[in-house]
């Protein structure tokens, strides 16, 4: 059975209730008696960790071959996901034994510091943005029954992203690890991220956020922009061939506009080779460059702008 199986993704379809949405902040459906809210699949929200996502679409990446300089440092650098992911809420609010009501304390603080951005109604969490209509996160349930497990979400306010001052909302999903709602304080225009299984790693202005699974194959890496008027794709990266193993290693942000990745192929052995990779966007254009050439090719990862 394939990893994907078990994304947060196709266990959706194991539940009975389908959630029809009418607008960018959630609607109640005419199945479902339970508004959830704004949730990773309404409509408008860019969901930056479906891996399919646009990779037929844009125009292919040149790739070249990396400097060896640069690919010995990108291979002596010490991985850099655990550092620089988007951490849980738990982090985030610092409490020194995880509660439920240190978790609310910690989050009326940021919500009195947002300004009137951000405001708690119960099991209502709402964010205004600038421009376009406030956005709504409901806490809910589902209990168990005899024909369905249950599940819930609830959400928190983490405050803003350093950079792009996007606002930022935690989701804990009752059957699968949390997300992350990522909203333009401008306009409202809402990104998904799961950093769970996912890294997911803002560059160091704010402006640009890669995320990739470690798990799920075939490989595949998006970058998404963080821009005033909305987030948005702007590149994505997907190998050919869905058996072959391979997991990538985040190693940093070289700048605010290029990042290294080593992908390591075939199990963990010995005979295990390494590949040593460079994204890089100069201007409006990215580039992909690689330690190996013939190596990359094999994998089949191909990148598209978009």
């Amino acid at each position: 059975m394939e990893w994907d199986v078990i994304s947060y993704r196709h266990r959706i379809l194991a539940f009975a209730i389908l959630v029809v949405c009418t607008s960018v902040a959630g609607a109640r459906s005419a199945t479902d008696p339970v508004n959830k809210g704004l949730r990773f699949n309404s409509p408008g929200v860019l969901d930056l960790a479906e891996r399919s996502q646009g990779v037929a679409d844009g125009n292919a990446v040149p790739a070249g071959e990396l400097a060896a300089s640069d690919a010995e440092a990108i291979f002596a650098t010490p991985a850099q996901h655990e550092m620089t992911s988007l951490v849980f809420s738990d982090e985030v609010y610092g409490c020194r034994k995880p509660s439920h009501q240190c978790s609310l304390e910690h989050e009326r603080a940021l919500i009195a510091a947002s300004a009137g951005s951000v405001k708690r109604e119960g099991k209502r969490l709402i964010v205004v943005p600038a421009g376009g209509v406030p956005i709504e996160f409901i806490d809910w349930k589902q209990p168990t029954t005899k024909t369905a497990d249950g599940d819930s979400e609830e959400h928190w306010y983490l405050g803003r992203l350093p950079g792009s001052g996007y606002q930022r909302v935690e989701v804990d999903f009752g059957q699968d690890s949390p997300g992350n709602f990522l909203i333009s304080p401008q306009s409202g225009k809402v990104a998904f991220v799961h950093n769970g299984d996912d890294i997911a790693v803002p560059s160091p202005d704010g402006r640009l956020l890669v995320t990739f699974n470690v798990l799920n194959s075939p490989l595949s890496v998006r970058v998404g922009a963080l821009d005033a008027a909305g987030p948005r794709m702007v590149v994505q990266c997907q190998a050919s061939d869905r058996d072959m193993k391979l997991t990538p290693v985040f190693k940093g942000w070289h700048d605010n506009s290029a990042f290294d990745l080593v992908v390591e192929i075939g199990a963990q052995s010995k005979a295990m080779q390494r590949l040593a990779i460079r994204l890089a966007a100069r201007g409006e254009d990215w580039t992909l460059a690689a330690s190996d050439a013939a190596r990359l090719a094999a994998i089949g990862l191909l990148c598209r702008q978009h």
